[in-house]
């Protein structure tokens, strides 16, 4: 089965980007949220959208018509990427993602998610993702 390979935004792309942020003044929570929706929980940075998203980004944050960000809510799909994006990264630090009980265990506490994960919508496991990541780079 041949894969894909996409083409990265260009530094261009990504230095216009931070100027409408900027611009808009964006906080570093404002882009994260917007680049987790955008990427379906891929990526929470600037510099690892594709071409593609960072086009489709920047029509966006202009507000030119035709550009909307989905909201999760609505979306099943983008709430299973927001749960693989959390269990990708629950299993980077470790944790037993095979057993639902450790993961469950994991999320109740307090800390992290305070209910188990099959209780999580789509706004919690961004805010997941966000402690995650947080864990990760400590």
């Amino acid at each position: 089965m041949a894969t894909t390979i996409k083409k990265m935004a260009t530094p261009i792309q990504i230095r216009q980007l931070h100027t409408i942020y900027r611009a808009h003044h964006m906080t570093d929570d404002d882009k994260k949220d917007i680049l987790l929706k955008l990427t379906d929980g891929r990526t929470n940075s600037t510099k690892f959208l594709t071409a593609k998203e960072a086009t489709y980004l920047t029509g966006y944050l202009n507000g030119s018509s035709g550009y909307q960000v989905s909201s999760p809510s609505d979306n099943d799909k983008y709430l299973r990427k927001c749960r693989s994006g959390a269990l990708k990264r629950m299993q980077e630090l470790g944790i037993n993602t095979v057993q639902w009980a450790c993961v469950n265990s994991y999320c109740e506490d307090s800390r992290i998610a305070g209910k188990p994960f099959y209780n999580l919508d789509t706004d919690d496991l961004l805010q997941l993702i966000k402690k995650l990541e947080s864990i990760k780079q400590k």
